[in-house]
């Protein structure tokens, strides 16, 4: 085994690197969710997948409705739109109580993409449901009340309190090994 298979075996491992087993899990996810994409010629990115589908269920929204709705920053959500008014998914048209505000709806060929994702995320749903069941957990569940717990008790609040600094620490820590 090489010195780099040993390392990664030990992050993997390793629960303070519990965010990027999940960030890796959601690599993988999106990769291979790509190549389904392609394959049932879905005509966009994976990650504008939850963007139309809540376009599709309001109707017309605006950047800022999106953003929280999709708990994404109002550049992430600006920019998503931004691609999906140039594959010709959704349209904006300025808001009539607000001039400076723009909504946007799905266009018929958004729409018609739309119920083609809907198909997709029912067979994704069982996908995701039968790996729960292979792997012995509840993968969504898991996951939704790790990020509840998180909510409750920030991940700063869980660190076990430390009289001495970490530069004390690491000090002690550099002496053992002398």
């Amino acid at each position: 085994m090489t010195k780099e298979s040993r390392f990664s075996n030990q992050i993997k491992s390793n629960y303070a690197f519990l965010a990027k087993s999940v960030f890796d899990l959601h690599c993988l996810i999106q990769n291979q969710s790509e190549e389904l994409y392609v394959e049932k010629e879905m005509g966009f990115p994976v990650w504008a997948s939850s963007a139309l589908m809540f376009l599709a269920s309001v109707k017309r929204a605006s950047i800022m409705q999106i953003s929280q709705a999709l708990n994404l920053s109002h550049q992430l959500a600006s920019q998503r739109i931004k691609i999906m008014l140039k594959l010709e998914l959704v349209e904006g048209i300025k808001d009539d109580d607000d001039k400076r505000r723009t909504l946007y709806h799905l266009t018929s060929k958004g729409q018609e993409k739309s119920a083609v994702l809907d198909l997709y995320c029912k067979d994704a749903a069982q996908a995701f449901q039968d790996l729960s069941n292979e792997v012995g957990v509840d993968i969504q569940q898991v996951l939704n009340s790790a990020i509840t717990a998180l909510q409750a008790k920030s991940f700063n609040n869980r660190f076990p309190q430390n009289q001495q600094s970490y530069k004390q620490r690491v000090a002690i820590k550099n002496e053992e090994k002398t």
